[in-house]
């Protein structure tokens, strides 16, 4: 006899989640923590692993696919055909079940569905439209993007614009509940960011509308404008995920929150500030799962790759990474940080602020207005035996003297620190008054690195390099003997550009340069003494990726003139 369907789905259930611990897709204590979640609310516990980010979308529709012997949905090859009214059921009855109707014919509905295994639904669909039910697995993203385009807009019934006044005024006060426009606003924003890989979303009032720009690959592109009187909701929600104070519209506000998307989590960190116009707020994106902390990882050349892992082995001293903001400067840090997993080395980091976590890795945040700043941060650390400090930025004399004491005395430093190149960092640090002496006693080297615009691998275009280019080729010591220009297509959203890379310089610090420097030598003796070496400087990378078709000219002239 036949077990009842109810059964074979309560079995292949428990086959995804022996399927999610086989493969350690999900660590145990959170399965443990969506089991209790899932039996308050009834929901299937794989779905509330996803929705709680402890599960990406992937990872979710790849197990349904083997488990449901099921195909996974593609959006652009199989577009939704069919409409409620076809079917003969509620737009609502879809969204709730999570289903998206792709063909009907005579016999077969084909659908998009969150779940699989949902039994009651599909069964519920069968018996309204008397249609057999084909099931795609949807990524549940995928599904909310297309159902919302295809049925959500058009339930909307036409209204005035003062009614629409009205019904944001209303969502204004819902918002501290989490609802209504300015939630919708800011949950639609922050989606379309993370599908165009952006870093910040920025909110600007302006007198008549709220500008919205997405910073992307390091350049503000505008991405919608709304309504005035959405400035007040939208701020509004950010600050209430933020844990902000709602009431204080006066001074700058800092905080930090997590998104879920696409069944990941996302950090984020906040910033709000006033204007004439209102409240202002930038939302910087903190994906860890798109960012591969791997010193081969970081497009930088070899040699700086080679200098980053020996700087890495020093026993003691101080190593800096230099560069203008939004350089990857911290990226790189972090990649120094992640090559000590599973040394036995205690690894201590005083930041503005904690970008990312590490396990490995005991973390300081500077609380500038209860007295901890780097430099009392940097003093505790060395009561508490270190191997290696992590300076989130060298940004005043104090500072640059704890850390270089810290080097001098045994331990490994890294930091960050403004400078225009690897050389001139040295200048830098004896601008705020580190001896010569000490200098020499503790520094053991230096990269420096810009981020310039990847040119598309799809559409770009070889050519010959223009005269100018040539002549700033030659200026930096290289030669160029080809060139690319971006075109633009579908796969680089017609910009044709996709992603950044780094050009970059680095040295390490030898017997003759420590010399040199401590007989007061400075940055023009350390450049001599690289010269013969063979050191090559940030342009000249920049300018060979030219060559190789990795960025453009004008980028890498911009990067390093800029």
């Amino acid at each position: 006899m036949n077990e009842p369907a109810f059964k074979v789905r309560n079995k292949l259930r428990e086959t995804v989640l022996e399927l999610l611990r086989e493969r350690e897709l999900v660590e145990a204590s959170a399965i443990a923590r969506a089991e209790l979640v899932a039996i308050r609310t009834g929901q299937a516990v794989e779905q509330v692993l996803n929705q709680l980010g402890a599960l990406s979308d992937d990872d979710l529709v790849a197990i349904y696919a083997e488990v449901c012997s099921c195909e996974i949905w593609d959006p652009v090859r199989l577009a939704s055909a069919v409409t409620a009214e076809e079917l003969g059921v509620s737009a609502d009855f879809l969204q709730r079940s999570r289903i998206l109707p792709l063909q009907l014919d005579r016999n077969r509905l084909v659908c998009a569905v969150c779940d699989p295994l949902d039994d009651e639904a599909l069964s519920g669909l069968s018996f309204a439209t008397g249609k057999g039910v084909a099931v795609l697995v949807a990524r549940p993203a995928d599904w909310r993007r297309v159902f919302d385009h295809s049925f959500a807009s058009s339930e909307e019934r036409p209204v005035d614009t003062d009614e629409r006044r009205l019904e944001r005024e209303i969502d204004q006060v819902a918002d501290i509940g989490g609802e209504g426009s300015g939630a919708r606003l800011v949950a639609t924003v922050f989606e379309a960011a993370i599908a165009a890989g952006a870093s910040d979303i920025h909110f600007e009032p302006r007198r008549h509308d709220l500008q919205i720009r997405l910073r992307i690959d390091g350049r503000l592109v505008d991405y919608r404008t709304a309504p005035a009187d959405l400035t007040g909701p939208a701020v509004s929600r950010v600050k209430v995920i933020a844990n902000l104070d709602l009431g204080e519209r006066r001074l700058p506000q800092d905080g930090r929150t997590t998104f879920v998307i696409a069944g990941r989590q996302i950090d984020v960190r906040v910033a709000t500030s006033p204007t004439v116009f209102g409240e202002a707020a930038v939302l910087r994106i903190l994906d860890r799962a798109s960012l591969r902390l791997d010193l081969d990882a970081l497009g930088l050349n070899q040699e700086v790759v080679t200098v980053l892992r020996r700087a890495a082995r020093a026993a003691h001293g101080m190593f800096l990474v230099t560069g203008p903001t939004g350089s990857g400067k911290t990226t790189t840090l972090y990649a120094l940080l992640q090559t000590f997993v599973g040394s036995a080395k205690k690894v201590l980091s005083v930041e503005d602020p904690v970008e990312y976590h590490f396990e490995h890795v005991v973390q300081t945040q500077v609380a500038p207005q209860i007295g901890l700043t780097f430099a009392s941060s940097l003093r505790s650390f060395l009561r508490q035996d270190p191997d290696v400090i992590l300076v989130g930025e060298i940004r005043d004399p104090e500072t640059a003297a704890v850390a270089v004491q810290a080097a001098m005395t045994g331990h490994l430093v890294l930091a960050s620190i403004h400078a225009n190149d690897a050389i001139a960092v040295i200048p830098r640090l004896q601008d705020m008054g580190v001896e010569p002496y000490q200098l020499a006693a503790g520094f053991r080297g230096a990269t420096a690195q810009r981020l310039v615009r990847r040119l598309c691998p799809s559409c770009r275009k070889l050519r010959e390099p223009s005269p100018a280019e040539r002549l700033f080729a030659k200026s930096v010591g290289a030669e160029l003997e080809q060139a690319y220009d971006p075109i633009g297509c579908a796969a680089c959203k017609q910009v044709g550009f996709k992603g950044r890379t780094a050009i970059a310089e680095g040295f390490l610090s030898d017997e003759p340069m420590l010399r040199a420097i401590a007989e007061g030598g400075g940055a023009t003796a350390v450049a001599a003494l690289l010269q013969p070496s063979g050191f090559s400087r940030m342009a000249q990378d920049g300018v060979r990726k030219a060559a190789e078709g990795l960025t453009t000219v004008e980028e890498v002239m911009a990067a390093v003139n800029g």
